[in-house]
């Protein structure tokens, strides 16, 4: 079973600046990718809250899928096409064979980076987040 969890709120850049913004622009874009994608529309989004523009993506699948690659891949892009971003992306992968089977996989997107971080809350997956079955 593969689950994936995240956001991103969408920002141009991290310096505090009066210039002016295309993150309209931007977030044109990246809707314009998702809707190139060929995934469900719930899957990956984006909104307005506040006047922010926020990413949300969720998705749950029997094995790693194109759909998850796709989302991973779209976070990447946020953090090329909008350094100012900031947000993380929860990846679990029972049959991950880099070694994540018993644990998340945390991508911290920050600063223009997309980075690979030790998650310290529900790792390793057994026993936090499950019990393995007596016998089992």
């Amino acid at each position: 079973m593969v689950e994936l969890h995240g956001w991103a709120t969408l920002r141009e850049n991290y310096a505090a600046d009066d210039e002016e913004s295309h993150i309209e622009q931007i977030v044109a874009s990246l809707i314009q990718k998702i809707n190139e994608m060929d995934m469900d529309r719930t899957s990956l989004q984006i909104n307005y809250s506040n006047g922010e523009a926020l990413v949300t993506a969720a998705k749950f699948t029997n094995h790693f899928s194109e759909d998850i690659k796709d989302i991973v891949d779209f976070f990447r892009q946020i953090a090329l096409l909008a350094p100012g971003s900031y947000g993380l992306l929860y990846l679990h992968d029972d049959e991950d064979r880099d070694g994540f089977d018993n644990a998340f996989q945390v991508f911290v997107l920050a600063k223009g980076n997309f980075t690979l971080r030790e998650d310290p809350f529900l790792s390793p997956y057994f026993p936090t987040v499950e019990e393995i079955a007596e016998g089992g």
